[in-house]
């Protein structure tokens, strides 16, 4: 069975939406893909657990 990506709606200050089409542009990928690696790359090494310990 195919995994199909979940899309996310966020909102982002118009500075921040800048930048980021810059880097994309910059780096040659689309918007959508550099936010999908930026967050993939701060989310894995998260764990709720951990959090939680540092509270």
């Amino acid at each position: 069975m195919e995994t199909l990506a979940k899309r996310v709606f966020a909102s982002v200050s118009d500075q921040l939406a800048a930048k980021l089409e810059q880097r994309a542009e910059f780096e040659g990928r689309s918007l959508s893909n550099l936010i999908s690696y930026l967050l993939e790359r701060e989310m894995e090494d998260w764990t709720l657990e951990a959090a939680k310990a540092k509270k």
